[in-house]
């Protein structure tokens, strides 16, 4: 689970998967959903999809992480002023300004 706070942070809560006894470690990243060091920002909207997350920042741009098995991330080169964000089972989307 996902919570966007008032002060533009985001907090991270629920299943992380830390046995690798089931899967061999296969989804041990895309369990976690937390924001990973170095994704920084004053978040105003945030989305999860199945492996992955997103979130807004103030300024327009978008963090993406966890799986990019499928392209969820946006690729090199898509920046924008962007207004709001929503993330699929496989897929996430920007609407620019």
């Amino acid at each position: 689970s996902l919570a966007l706070r008032r002060d533009g942070t985001i907090a991270c809560w629920g299943f992380e998967d830390d046995d690798d006894d089931d899967d061999y470690g296969y989804y041990d990243d895309y369990y976690n959903q937390a924001p990973p060091d170095g994704v920084e920002g004053e978040f105003v909207a945030i989305d999860v999809g199945a492996f992955h997350s997103l979130a807004l920042r103030r300024d327009g741009s978008v963090a993406c992480w966890g799986s990019n098995g499928h392209g969820e991330a946006p690729p090199d080169g898509v920046t924008g002023d962007f207004i709001a964000i929503a993330a699929g089972r496989f897929h996430s989307l920007a609407l620019r300004r």
